[in-house]
């Protein structure tokens, strides 16, 4: 279920990070994931919410805000194998996550897969 995004060394200095050991398919907050069914069939998503093991929360910061997330099954998912640290480290300090937060990190997440995939 989880997909590789090149090698560790390609992902330092970008505040991107990979998951922790044994998560492999557990969800966390600010993991990349693409959508694999329904009709936004690969779009990239940030997991903003976790409601329990089976569904998520996730937003792209344009069509799905923050505010009101997509509520989307766990098997309808792609995890890739990196989560933004930004957004990450702002949930679990408690501050709120903007939609310009989750925009810079998919920005920046399109160029690595691009760089990665060529």
């Amino acid at each position: 279920m989880a997909e590789s995004v090149g090698s560790g060394n390609s992902l330092q200095g970008t505040g991107w990070r990979q998951p922790a050991a044994g998560a492999r398919n557990a969800a966390q907050i600010g993991h990349l994931v693409s959508s694999i069914k329904g009709r936004d069939r690969g779009k990239f998503y940030l997991v903003v919410g976790i409601e329990s093991q089976s569904m998520v929360r996730v937003a792209d910061g344009e069509a799905r805000k923050v505010e009101n997330p997509k509520r989307k099954n766990i098997k309808h998912l792609n995890f890739f194998e990196v989560i933004a640290g930004e957004v990450s480290d702002k949930a679990l300090s408690g501050k709120r996550i903007t939609n310009a937060d989750i925009r810079k990190e998919l920005k920046s997440l399109a160029a690595i897969i691009n760089k990665c995939s060529s």
